[in-house]
């Protein structure tokens, strides 16, 4: 994921945005997805594992966390079990990617995506490209590479075990990622328009963890 910042458009300056969920996992199975991910994945340096729920867009922060807001009002978090990994051509990019794809938990996650996809991201749904929930711990210039990393990785009894309890707003530099406001997929009050956000954004700063 590159970009950066762009003009100010009405509802503020315009940056590359995405919404994705750092999921809570036991300590050892974070290590183990982390390790691999070091080994194989070139984005493990600028982001922790995650699952990526809105696409990088460009667009103002402002309007995009006022929507997450009230859309995660009546949330919940969303336990999940991650039991196979797959190796996938990139469907926009050259290369492929080997994802954890969970089984108990996908369908609330999918819910959530095409949730998130409503009001200011509905230009943005690409209804071409169904959507698959899942943790990229692998990327390769080969489908052939990929498919052994995830045929190594289904040899053993994989059961991950998580939780997804907020989503971050995250802002897509040409260098580094970084959280502008994390959400909790708990009950809440509704947002308050006075929050400030992180460099005039409305936000509350989360660091991304590394």
């Amino acid at each position: 994921m590159l970009g950066g910042r762009g003009e100010r458009g009405g509802g503020g300056e315009v940056t590359k945005l995405a919404l994705v969920a750092f999921p809570l996992l036991e300590e050892p199975d974070r290590q183990w997805i982390e390790s691999i991910r070091g080994r194989h994945d070139p984005q493990a340096s600028r982001i922790a594992a995650h699952f990526t729920l809105v696409f990088p867009v460009e667009l103002a922060a402002e309007p995009v966390a006022e929507h997450t807001s009230a859309l995660l009002m009546d949330g919940r978090p969303i336990a999940f079990v991650l039991r196979r990994a797959e190796a996938l051509p990139d469907r926009i990019g050259r290369g492929c990617h080997v994802f954890l794809v969970p089984e108990e938990g996908r369908d609330e996650i999918t819910a959530l995506h095409d949730r998130l996809y409503g009001d200011v991201l509905r230009p943005y749904l690409r209804d071409d490209m169904p959507f698959l929930p899942h943790i990229t711990v692998g990327g390769c210039r080969d489908l052939g590479e990929c498919e052994r990393l995830a045929e190594a990785l289904n040899r053993g009894d994989l059961a991950v075990r998580g939780t997804v309890s907020s989503i971050d707003l995250i802002e897509v530099g040409k260098e580094d990622v970084k959280t502008l406001i994390r959400l909790s997929l708990e009950h809440r009050t509704p947002p308050n328009k006075g929050m400030h956000l992180t460099n005039g954004r409305r936000s509350r700063r989360a660091p991304v963890r590394r």
